[in-house]
């Protein structure tokens, strides 16, 4: 099946609805059966279809069943209509009818009826108007059912008639009637022709085909006949091209064709074929196949057996749609024409399509017309032989629409609702002509309007009878007369399916019902009589007002039973607006209303007036005023606040200005208590109120008119009495609670699908219910039942929370999980490193529900798994945080060089599977090539990775070993073995946060080097290895005369031949600021020297390849050796060293604090003034100065200012490996830094 929308298939409800009453009119049984006027079209085989307008829009949802029982019924028990129906001109006063029998069982059929019907005279004159008549005559015809034809004599000559006829059936139904058929008789001493018609001969063409030996004889059949080559096809012309000649020859018999064959518009080639001379026998004249009709008439009009053009066209009666046609048969062969076709064009700016009307009969209706419009026409005879000549053209004018002069409706709705205080975005809803679309847009807006919009439209008017006759269900009916109550349903919104009939009833019977009377009043009052005034607005008796009925009630005990519209009297007066009421009870109270009558009904009543029959209480002059809001209710409540709803008035004036007093007070309170709350609108809210306390609540309208007319006591506001007393009882307190959410479907939700999610909660006041996913609030509203529709569920939606608070005692909140069942998603390394020997562990997650099935295995068609045996460990468990997430464990040991290639963790559960590659890549172990154990274990590498010392920390090897991670920095300062590699770092993009790594100092972010430049690093350390020199051994410095000292040290160990220059850092301790040497000697002497001053001094070897790292700085007196030197090797040295060291650390930690506290923390290299100075480009110019001579060398280079050292380094490393406390840095705080001498920095 194809669904197909009801959108779809509107074009074609029509034929689908004339389809299903098969032409039987099944309106009697539909009325039979309760089916109201404006559902009755499917009865007759019609749909109404509805617009815009809300007064198209009917609902006959309830009658369906009723209307198709009736179609279903009549099918088999009604009889068709006659078939084929044709009315033709006799003559000047009769016309024939005929017809074919039904289609349906004879037995079915009783008699036809033929209904003629006489529209209007017509002129012969050119140009002349029809002649309307004063009345529409129409005339019935009984015929048998057995008869076929029928002749209608008695008819006006010349005039216009419409015709149809149907079937009566022998069960007292009958069918549809026939399409209307129009015929004019003829003029006087005009007939019909007697239809007997004399041919003339044709030549014989075939026998001269024959002579001149055309074959196949299929040439001979479908080209040698004048009136079949009309149908000759492309085959036929191909194969008889051999004898165009010939045969062309035959077909012109003689005659030259072309003056014919021109004027038809055949192309100068195909003309040759008109003249039948000598023509070519080939294919050219295929594309002549599209003219042969037009040759076959230039061909028989050249034998002259074709009528010429009719004669005497013309027009008359030309109205705005149709104009008659008249014309006389043609002079030559005019007894030979079988019919007519009457071809016309709308001429202008637009022009029309061409359109010939066949089988037509002078005279001749051409309908359908455009008003205003220019019409072109011309007539051609027909013959047996085919089309003569066309007739002249003729153009004519159709005449102008009439100005539609509307008459105004007597009572404007949209006036009224203006006055009765309507909000003007809602003014659009307060017309008959309102648009459906209208209401769904501003429905919500103005729904306290409605009440306004209904007693406007219905304008006072009773169209209680017109609705119930138009089927508007009972609940509803209150609205047809102005009564909006939504207590009992019968309101605006929930009767919007009935509201198009009801508008329907309503504009109708406001321009028909009288209106409403006004200011109704009571003048005078006796112990038996009640004389009443009022003002009727029928004051130019537009609606025929004829007299006006008061209806009465005595009121007993303050309380009168039934509706407002209940009544025991009834008091008729047609004296005009006012009578007296006698014969009443003196004492007793009644209630007065009045209401006015017309020939068509009856208008509603506007006001009431209550009044005591006494002459003692008689005070004077008593108003009409509204009847009192009723049925009020509680809509909502909670422990500090109520809101009630009520009815407006029944009985109103249309144009009163409607507002309420709502007055409320405690039940145990006296009329002191008395508060009150203003109102537009039928509803309120009262707040701040006392929980778990009685109060008691009352309505009052409050009306207003805004009629300005001097006639009318209007432009008061009157009070109506009170509505009944309504007991409320706020609700105690109770804090706030809530369940544990209820998630559906129960039995499990799917990923990419949807989730309901029930929150419940109770407390009083009603506490705000607010749904979590996953701690993320999705909604939140002040109700005890919110209910959530999550779409698109993914698998982070697993926690979904309920939250409470009322804002008494303390908010609470319950969550529970959502197990989203969802396809397995597989992870795992790519590619996992290992050498032969070691143990190799991999690991692959899963994230499933249900829970998968996990297996690996070593081919990707999933056969042959790995199973836990031998070498291979295989084990898998949940994660004990989340019961979806899973995690197979696969371990090797040890491993072997087959245990290389792809492994596939494949996961499957209900839902569907999944898998994920994980390589494995096994190594030999690589030759060593430098053995830093020694190192390592002073470094307390751990004993699981002491083995990648020994091959010199070979990248590789370190990947094979994830968990020696944390150990990186040890391993990459003993990697460094003594140098400074940074040159060749830096050539490798190293970054500068990681750039200290490349001398074996500490770092940061030790994770993020490894992970992008431990490689490079590591192949630096490899490259300098053996190029490199280590640090100097030995430095001593011993002070000399005259403010100097001496510097002097060993050669490194690490590649002694290596060094090309020595550079030397001095400075006094505590400052920031230092001076260098470069040399190439292993002594110098420093000057200038301040006496007294304490002095430390650091040396580095270096060569064109870069430097080492810097010795362990040495401290000196200007007048007198502070410690006498540091070895790289000696342990004494060494102790020695460390003890001097700690003697300096409160120094050097005094004055780093005191240069913070100061804020001016100055890590420029400063040099004395008296000192020349020179940037090194490179080590080489170093290295070429080096061979100068002591005083050359006093050269001082300046180092990069920007090469600071990093604060958050805690230890440094001395030359013989082991860590240094950041407070003995010195100098080597100050110049382990920077790239500005490249190499030798």
């Amino acid at each position: 099946e194809v669904d197909v929308g009801e959108d779809a298939c509107q074009k074609d409800f029509p034929s689908i609805a004339s389809c299903m009453a098969d032409e039987r009119d099944h309106v009697p049984c539909c009325q039979r059966a309760g089916v109201p006027l404006h559902c009755q079209d499917l009865c007759r085989g019609e749909f109404n279809k509805e617009t815009d307008l809300l007064k198209t829009h009917f609902s006959c949802a309830d009658f369906t069943i009723s209307t198709l029982a009736c179609i279903a019924a009549g099918v088999d028990m009604l009889p068709g209509p006659p078939r084929e129906v044709s009315v033709n001109s006799i003559n000047s006063t009769a016309i024939s009818v005929n017809w074919l029998p039904p289609s349906s069982k004879p037995s079915l059929s009783r008699h036809y009826v033929i209904n003629v019907t006489y529209i209007q005279s017509l002129s012969p004159f050119l140009n002349a108007k029809a002649i309307q008549p004063e009345t529409t005559v129409s005339t019935n015809y009984t015929v048998p059912s057995s008869a076929t034809s029928l002749v209608i004599s008695s008819l006006k000559r010349f005039s216009l008639y419409s015709v149809n006829m149907w079937t009566e059936g022998v069960n007292r139904g009958r069918s549809l009637p026939t399409y209307q058929e129009k015929v004019i008789t003829h003029l006087t001493g005009k007939k019909a022709d007697d239809g007997v018609k004399v041919m003339p001969a044709l030549p014989n063409v075939q026998s001269c085909c024959l002579e001149k030996k055309v074959f196949p004889s299929l040439c001979v059949k479908k080209f040698c006949d004048p009136v079949g080559v009309r149908e000759v096809s492309v085959i036929d012309m191909m194969l008889c091209s051999p004898h165009n000649t010939d045969i062309f020859s035959c077909l012109a018999d003689g005659v030259d064709h072309r003056p014919c064959c021109r004027r038809r518009g055949l192309p100068v080639m195909c003309q040759e074929l008109c003249l039948g001379k000598e023509v070519d026998n080939r294919f050219k004249y295929l594309r002549c196949l599209p003219y042969m009709q037009d040759m076959s008439s230039c061909l028989l009009e050249g034998y002259q057996v074709l009528p010429s053009a009719p004669v005497n066209l013309r027009f008359s009666n030309v109205e705005t749609n149709f104009a008659i046609l008249l014309w006389e048969k043609p002079w030559t062969r005019g007894d030979t024409v079988t019919d007519y076709t009457v071809t016309f064009q709308e001429m202008g700016l637009n022009i029309g399509k061409k359109t010939s009307i066949p089988h037509t009969k002078s005279p001749f209706i051409l309908e359908n017309l455009n008003s205003s419009s220019t019409y072109e026409v011309y007539v051609e005879a027909e013959s047996v032989y085919g089309y003569g000549e066309q007739s002249t053209r003729i153009v004519f004018r159709t005449a102008p629409e009439p100005k539609m002069i509307e008459k105004e409706h007597p009572y404007n709705e949209t006036e009224c609702c203006l006055k009765s205080g309507i909000q003007p975005e809602c003014e659009p809803l307060c017309s008959y002509n309102v648009k459906y679309s209208e209401i769904m847009r501003l429905g919500d807006k103005c729904l306290h309007e409605f009440s306004k919009i209904v007693r406007c439209t219905v304008g006072g008017r009773d169209h209680l009878p017109c609705c119930t006759r138009r089927g508007v269900p009972q609940s509803c009916q209150p609205l047809c007369q102005a009564v909006h109550q939504s207590s009992s349903g019968a309101n605006f919104t929930q009767c919007l399916p009935y509201m198009g009939q009801i508008f329907v009833c309503l504009e109708e019977g406001t321009a028909t019902l009288p209106p409403p009377v006004k200011d109704l009043r009571v003048v005078d009052v006796t112990d038996s009589t009640v004389s009443l005034v009022w003002m009727m607005d029928d004051l130019e008796s537009e609606f025929n007002t004829t007299h006006f009925e008061v209806y009465y009630k005595k009121i007993v005990n303050g309380s009168v039973d039934g509706t407002v519209f209940s009544t025991d009297n009834i008091h008729t007066t047609s004296l005009g607006p006012r009578t007296v009421v006698e014969n009443l009870t003196t004492g007793a109270e009644y209630r007065f209303f009045v209401v006015s009558f017309n020939e068509y009904g009856t208008s509603l009543p506007s006001s009431i007036v209550q009044v005591n029959v006494s002459a003692a209480a008689w005070t004077g002059l008593v108003k009409g005023k509204v009847s009192p809001p009723h049925l009020i209710e509680v809509v909502d409540q909670s422990s500090n606040f109520f809101q009630v709803s009520w009815n407006p008035p029944v009985i109103s004036h249309p144009e009163d200005i409607l507002k309420y007093i709502l007055y409320y007070r405690l039940v145990s309170g006296g009329s002191a208590d008395l508060q009150q709350l203003d109102t537009s609108v039928t509803t309120a809210k009262v707040t701040d109120l006392i929980p778990d306390t009685q109060y008691v609540v009352t309505v009052v309208a409050v009306a207003t008119n805004k009629d300005s007319s001097p006639y009318t006591l209007s432009n008061q506001t009157v009070f109506s009495g009170p509505s009944e007393a309504l007991i409320i009882r706020t609700d105690p307190i109770y804090p706030a609670n809530v369940e544990a959410p209820k998630v559906h479907p129960v039995q499990g939700v799917l990923e990419g699908g949807d989730m309901t999610v029930l929150c419940m909660s109770r407390g009083s006041p009603v506490p705000t219910t607010s749904l979590y996913v996953n701690n993320q609030l999705v909604r939140g509203e002040r109700t005890t039942h919110l209910v959530t529709v999550l779409h698109n569920v993914t698998m982070d939606m697993s926690k979904v929370a309920c939250h409470a608070d009322n804002g008494y005692g303390t908010p609470i909140i319950r969550g529970s999980s959502v197990n989203i069942q969802r396809l397995p998603k597989v992870r795992a390394p790519m590619t996992t490193q290992a050498i032969v020997g070691d143990t190799l562990t991999m690991r692959c997650t899963v994230d499933a529900y249900p829970p998968p099935t996990i297996t690996v295995f070593k081919s990707k068609n999933f056969t042959g798994s790995v199973n836990s045996q031998g070498r291979v460990k295989i084990s898998a468990a949940a994660s004990p945080d989340d019961r979806t997430r899973y995690t197979l464990t696969m371990t090797i040991q040890p491993t072997e060089m087959t245990d290389n290639g792809v492994y596939y963790c494949h996961a499957n559960n209900s839902l569907g599977e999944s898998y994920a590659p994980m390589g494995v890549n096994i190594t030999d172990l690589p030759a060593p090539t430098v053995d830093v154990t020694a190192c390592c274990r002073r470094q307390n590498v751990t004993s699981d990775c002491l083995d990648i010392c020994s091959f010199s920390v070979d990248f590789d090897t370190m990947l094979r070993k994830p968990q020696c991670l944390s150990q990186f920095g040890k391993l990459m300062h003993c990697a460094a073995d003594g140098s400074d590699h940074r040159q060749c770092c830096h050539e490798l993009s190293v970054g500068a946060q990681c750039v200290n790594w490349c001398r074996g100092e500490t770092i940061l972010d030790s994770q993020v080097c490894a992970l992008m430049h431990a490689k490079s690093i590591i192949s630096c350390f490899h490259e300098g290895n053996q190029d490199l020199p280590g640090p100097p051994a030995n430095v001593l410095a011993r002070p000399g005369p005259d403010n100097t000292a001496t510097v002097a040290w060993e050669p490194p160990t690490k590649n002694p031949d290596k060094v090309e220059v020595y550079r030397v850092f001095w400075n006094p301790v505590g400052t920031r600021s230092a001076l260098v040497i470069d040399t190439a000697q292993r002594e110098i002497v420093l000057s200038n020297l301040e006496a007294g001053e304490t002095y430390e001094v650091v040396v580095k070897a270096g060569n064109s390849r870069g430097t080492s790292r810097l010795t362990y700085p040495v401290v000196f007196n200007a007048g007198e050796v502070k410690v006498d030197a540091f070895s790289n090797s000696s342990e004494t040295n060494r102790a020695i060293s460390a003890f001097l060291a700690m003697l300096v650390v409160a120094a050097i930690i005094a004055a780093l604090v005191y240069c913070r506290k100061r804020k001016n923390i100055v890590f420029n290299v400063v040099r004395p003034a008296h000192v020349t100075t020179v940037h090194f480009d490179n080590v080489a110019s170093a290295v070429r100065r080096a061979g100068k001579s002591d005083q050359e060398l006093m050269v001082v280079g300046e180092e990069d200012p920007t090469e600071v050292p990093s604060e958050a380094a805690e230890f440094r490393v001395d030359n013989s490996g082991e860590y240094q406390p950041a407070a003995h840095r010195g100098l080597l705080g100050i110049f382990n830094t920077g790239p500005k001498f490249q190499r030798f920095s």
